[in-house]
């Protein structure tokens, strides 16, 4: 046997991280640096903590949570053997070191995050029924002795959740944004908005929720557009967060080293708000006639109007106050064309601002939303269509390149920062296999997990000086083919373990046969124990993940 494992380990292309004797962690993301070590840490009733910084807080009451919920127990302060939590100027802001011993545990970082990382890596080395939501009836957690130092490849580590085309319970926000905690994605792209629903309380305009998050017979909006929503519609379909409720979901994001980006997708997507406030955001001169790509008519909001302006700054306000962030989202994607082209009040804007065609009436748009975001210290994100020639955006802006990595290659090679979420590789909407028997579209796809993961974001084309522009990774799951909790999980998980890896892991250290041993050892297992309705291997009927 011992002459066979080595054989066995170079078959499987096992590198990097693996250690000589054999053994196999199964920590998502990889670590950057990894080795084993003899002997094994006793987590038990006998173990406390110590830590010198109020920075380590987040990450022990995350382990704390977690062990009296499957066992019983918390740690108490400066026990037999400790988990001691140091603080060290000398690491990055996300960066930490882990050193699991017979006797003691240390982990030191520089922040938060770094702390709270440095603890969900410490719980992956742990038994998988550790993240159980049951009692497990185990009062002693066996950790193998390793040395770990991490750090992240990319800053920004982004996976989006629409919650405009189907409305997903404040319950399941928050699991699905600590399952990406879990590993270590760290931005949290909440699409609010769309034409199918307005999901955010506005309190200067109700009728953003009280027409615009409804959908259905006797409403004002249909509830189906193309492409076909799944679902009964037989039904009135209704919901939006109010205020309160998105602050707590910002402060339980917050303790989970998350950061949440609100997207308010303008000045098309917006046929909800422009149901809502016809006289406000479209000109009633207007006699454009367009669809978007969904086949939605009158979805866009008229930049020709003053009051279109104030709307979209008495918005800004209020989502500033709710989401810390530094960024927000202002969509920008997919305006209609023939949009505004019988529009009064744009032709009138044009000859004020000599203005030739509709890509310069979105540059001016744009930029007069950015000086608004200015006003309120936050910097603009917006998808790849809203970088115009003519824009006066200040150079901070970030973009999203999601028609795959040609546009997104010239943003970073013009020194514009760019965020790559390319369809093909990052839109989780898609269907992992083309089958009539697998949830999701296939425009844009199939996707399986594989493809996410061989997903490289600095492309070969990106100069060597241009790549610090390439702020990092993104997915997204669009809702209309996912009308409930069970067909989103499905549609991310496991994929959303290989996007982990891609934005966190240097692409030397990544292999695809040793991530895949992970996944089946560990990784999947974790996700049962939360009762994750994932994607199994081979693909899950759709009788197994409804029922």
């Amino acid at each position: 046997m011992k002459v066979l494992i080595p054989y066995l380990l170079f078959l499987f292309g096992f590198y990097g991280t693996v250690c000589a004797q054999s053994y196999q962690h199964t920590i998502i993301p990889e670590p950057v640096h990894f080795k084993k070590l003899q002997g094994d840490f006793n987590l038990s009733l006998k173990s406390g903590y110590r830590l010198d910084s109020d920075l380590a807080q987040n990450g022990l009451e995350y382990l704390q949570e977690h062990l009296l919920q499957t066992s019983g127990f918390t740690l108490h302060q400066d026990g037999t053997h400790n988990i001691v939590y140091t603080l060290d100027r000398k690491l990055q802001d996300e960066e930490y070191n882990l050193s699991v011993q017979a006797q003691n545990i240390h982990i030191k970082a520089n922040s938060s995050s770094g702390f709270f990382y440095a603890t969900v890596t410490l719980m992956q080395l742990m038994d998988p029924k550790i993240w159980s939501l049951d009692k497990v009836g185990k009062v002693s957690w066996k950790i193998p002795a390793v040395m770990i130092h991490d750090t992240p490849r990319f800053k920004w580590r982004g996976l989006m959740l629409d919650s405009s085309r189907n409305f997903f319970s404040v319950q399941y926000i928050k699991k699905f944004i600590d399952r990406m905690a879990q590993h270590k994605l760290n931005v949290f792209h909440w699409h609010l908005t769309d034409d199918e629903g307005w999901r955010i309380e506005i309190k200067h305009y109700p009728l953003l929720t009280q027409i615009g998050a409804v959908r259905g017979p006797g409403t004002k909006l249909p509830f189906s557009f193309y492409p076909a929503m799944r679902g009964p519609k037989e039904n009135v379909q209704k919901g939006f967060y109010t205020q309160e409720e998105i602050k707590d979901v910002v402060a339980y994001a917050a303790k989970r080293a998350v950061n949440i980006l609100p997207e308010i997708d303008v000045p098309a997507h917006a046929k909800a708000a422009v149901t809502a406030y016809p006289e406000l955001l479209q000109d009633p001169d207007d006699t454009s006639k367009y669809t978007s790509v969904q086949r939605v008519s009158n979805n866009t909001i008229d930049p020709g109007l003053k009051s279109s302006y104030i709307f979209l700054a008495h918005v800004i306000e209020e989502v500033t106050a709710l989401f810390p962030f530094e960024y927000i989202h202002l969509g920008g994607d997919e305006v209609p064309k023939k949009a505004w082209s019988g529009s009064a009040a744009v032709n009138r804007l044009k000859k004020e601002y000599h203005l030739k065609n509709s890509a310069d009436v979105q540059a001016y748009f744009f930029s007069e939303m950015d000086k608004t975001l200015a006003q309120h210290h936050r910097k603009l994100v917006a998808w790849q269509e809203a970088n115009r020639a003519g824009s006066k955006l200040r150079e901070e802006s970030l973009f999203m390149a999601w028609k795959g990595d040609g546009l997104g290659v010239k943003l970073a090679n013009t020194q514009h920062n760019v965020l790559f979420v390319p369809a093909q590789f990052l839109y989780f909407d898609q269907q992992y296999i083309r089958s009539k028997n697998e949830y999701g579209h296939t425009w844009a796809g199939p996707t399986d997990t594989k493809e996410v993961y061989s997903y490289q974001p600095l492309h070969p084309k990106i100069l060597k000086q241009n790549r610090a522009c390439v702020k990092g990774v993104h997915a997204c799951l669009w809702s209309e083919r996912a009308p409930n909790e069970e067909i989103a999980d499905y549609l991310v998980w496991p994929r959303a373990l290989a996007l982990s890896e891609v934005a966190w892991t240097p692409q030397k250290s990544r292999n695809w046969r040793y991530f895949q041993q992970k996944m089946q050892n560990g990784g999947l297992q974790r996700l049962s124990c939360q009762k994750v309705y994932y994607r199994h291997f081979p693909a899950a009927s759709r009788q197994d993940i409804t029922n």
